[in-house]
């Protein structure tokens, strides 16, 4: 078999079983033999955790060159409208001949070892970032990280952002059970960073420490907690988070020495937080003090050191339209971060919320968090697209039902169903909700479109004539051809 072109390489890749999950890494690490151990001599820091990992993992690859590494690798998932956007060598998404050339070359290896999806997308990744001759590389884990196929390397450091539950039915239906999930890419004698403010949860982080260390005649790695260090620099003393308040800085204790980050550098307290986290494991990657401020904060400040997708802005080219914000939270806890930074900075005085669901996902829980923050709710209907995709009438089927439920056990029986509007993902659907009111029709000052990376995926290219921020895109629409993980 051979690709003639990068659409054909594409299909055939996303027609591989994407979504399977094989318990352990024999078959990873038999993959890297026959194609030649691209993972070896490779210097990675190794990034896990339910929400955030990604906005770290960007802003380490901003942060390293400031530190003189030559060459910086990037892989991240998913992707949202290209499938180059997962991989990256100093910004600069993978180049379609290396992808098709690379499948060309491989594919009778492939089709013999048949791997997951995932399996020959992190190969391929290790195999551009070899040939790039990378200095360093920043790996997110796509699910998990115990048995996630990014587990194969060894790094020189691992992160792990904050945990939820998400992806129960693989990493299970309780907190403890994820993070030993994702304490599993703990490695003997390489520093760990979190960000873990529940005590039973960094209990744990320091028992894997302990137990790898054990395991292999090795002294305890050493690690930090940033949950349990953070303060503020205002004149009221050390607190336990962040402050919101936009002029005040905040100080990050560090095992070198004790970092001031700006409280302008992120809007949202959560950003904040893994901005910090990038920070602490920059300096275990240095491994001293890092240099002063001066020389990588304006990387982190940098739009490079920003996940598209993730709390991002855009304005309208046109007026009679209303400003947007893409937001890719997922799960009931990403959903209650949106909700507790847009009540403390409302984008609007009436915001329109889009959102969007896969069916394994706590969908009920999500409308319920969204639906505090706006009643005008507008659920866009990906089903016909995505098979994995909650589709508008099971979602009103199951809003009915809890309303039924709940007129049975309360006394307010006169309560009414929960109104979610509901719309396609085309130009068409969308653009008429998204015109801004008039003094006679009034109408939505602005919109958030969040739920499902899937989502942001499917608008983007219909927003990008429109709205100015979705610059970094240019040049990766337009594949026909679809799969994330």
């Amino acid at each position: 078999m051979t690709f003639p072109d990068y659409s054909s390489a594409l299909s055939w890749l996303y027609a591989r079983n994407q979504f399977a999950m094989k318990m352990g890494l024999d078959k990873m690490r038999e993959l890297l033999k026959a194609l030649g151990n691209p993972e070896n001599g490779g210097v990675y820091l190794h990034v896990a955790g339910t929400n955030g990992k990604g906005s770290v993992c960007a802003a380490l690859a901003a942060m390293l060159p400031t530190l003189g590494v030559r060459r910086v690798g990037l892989y991240t998932s998913p992707h949202l409208v290209s499938f180059r956007e997962r991989i990256r060598v100093d910004g600069q998404p993978v180049p379609a001949d290396f992808v098709t050339g690379w499948l060309n070359r491989h594919i009778a290896t492939l089709e013999f070892l048949n791997p997951t999806y995932f399996e020959i997308v992190t190969a391929l990744a290790l195999a551009w970032f070899r040939e790039q001759g990378c200095g360093a590389v920043v790996l997110e884990t796509g699910l998990g990280g115990r048995l996630d196929a990014t587990n194969v390397v060894t790094p020189r450091v691992t992160a792990i952002t904050s945990i939820a539950l998400d992806h129960t039915g693989i990493l299970g239906d309780t907190l403890e059970a994820v993070m030993g999930e994702k304490l599993g890419i703990v490695k003997a004698g390489i520093p760990l960073v979190i960000d873990e403010p529940r005590p039973a949860l960094a209990r744990l982080a320091a028992a894997r420490i302990h137990a790898v260390a054990k395991a292999s005649g090795m002294p305890d790695a050493p690690w930090i907690n940033l949950a349990e260090h953070l303060s503020s620099a205002t004149v009221t003393g050390a607190v336990s988070e962040i402050s919101t308040a936009p002029d005040a800085d905040y100080i990050v204790p560090g095992r070198y020495r004790d970092y001031t980050l700006p409280g302008d550098l992120r809007a949202e307290e959560y950003q904040r937080h893994n901005a910090a986290l990038a920070v602490l494991a920059l300096e275990a990657f240095y491994g001293k003090a890092l240099p002063p401020e001066a020389i990588w904060l304006p990387a982190l400040r940098s739009e490079g050191a920003r996940m598209a997708g993730r709390m991002q802005r855009l304005q309208p080219l046109n007026p009679r339209y209303i400003s947007v914000l893409l937001d890719g939270a997922h799960n009931p806890a990403a959903a209650h971060a949106l909700r507790d930074h847009l009540s403390a900075h409302p984008p609007g005085k009436r915001p329109r919320i889009f959102f969007a669901s896969m069916r394994d996902k706590d969908y009920l829980d999500v409308c319920r968090i969204l639906r505090s923050l706006s009643d005008d709710l507008v659920f866009v209907d990906l089903s016909a697209e995505n098979p994995r995709a909650l589709s508008a009438a099971v979602l009103r089927e199951t809003l009915d039902a809890e309303t039924r439920a709940a007129r049975e056990t309360s006394a307010t029986s006169g309560e009414g169903s929960v109104a979610v509007a509901d719309c396609l993902p085309t130009w068409a659907s969308l653009e008429p909700l998204l015109r801004a009111g008039t003094a006679d029709v009034p109408g939505p000052d602005s919109a958030v479109f969040c739920g499902s990376l899937y989502l942001l995926g499917a608008i983007i290219p219909l927003l990008a004539p429109h709205y100015a921020g979705l610059e970094a895109f240019e040049g990766l629409l337009g594949e026909t051809v679809d799969g994330r993980r």
